[in-house]
């Protein structure tokens, strides 16, 4: 284990809340060493920034509040991480094709620990990012709106690996099945 140095700003992420700890706990399970992740709302940068200490090869972080894309470089720095193997961008992946394209597809993981109702708006694009038997780890949903958004999460080809909760909030685990839906050409190896 590595340690992760952060200062979160006025951003989210600091790795006391508790739907971030269990997104942590995903990334330690499922990051696979030299293979790129996706981060979808960084804040901080704290879950990229794990899985690229976890050995992931690369990573590209999105978020929609600019204050929060410069915080996650500044983090990216503070823990030593060579800025030619992640992106940070800035936008709205929902309504943005330009930035998807830029995203690209072939992620062995993503995360995305953000509110339940923007992650059913962003279901219809995580299969395009990911690779076949990809891992998918949402959290940030309070416990009583889970299987809301596990039914619209599910009807885009995932199937439950994993469902945690702790403090009232919730955290699943999902694998893109075989041949589920890509939308974006350029692949990520």
């Amino acid at each position: 284990k590595a340690p992760l140095y952060l200062n979160p700003g006025l951003t989210f992420g600091t790795g006391s809340h508790a739907s971030t700890q269990l997104c942590l706990m995903g990334l330690e399970r499922y990051t696979v060493p030299g293979k790129p992740v996706l981060d979808l709302g960084c804040g901080s940068g704290i879950l990229f920034i794990g899985g690229m200490l976890l050995g992931a090869k690369e990573a590209y972080a999105v978020d929609i509040e600019e204050n929060a894309t410069r915080i996650a470089r500044e983090n990216a720095a503070e823990n030593h991480l060579d800025p030619e193997r992640y992106t940070i961008s800035c936008g709205n992946i929902i309504s943005d094709e330009t930035l998807r394209q830029e995203i690209g597809s072939g992620y062995d993981v993503i995360t995305a620990n953000i509110v339940a109702d923007v992650i059913k708006g962003m279901a219809p694009l995580f299969p395009g990012f990911l690779k076949d038997n990809g891992i998918l780890i949402l959290s940030g949903i309070i416990t009583e709106r889970a299987d809301e958004v596990l039914d619209t999460v599910t009807a885009y080809d995932f199937a439950v690996l994993e469902r945690r909760e702790a403090s009232g909030w919730c955290a699943v685990k999902l694998q893109k099945l075989a041949g589920a839906g890509t939308s974006c050409d350029t692949v990520r190896k």
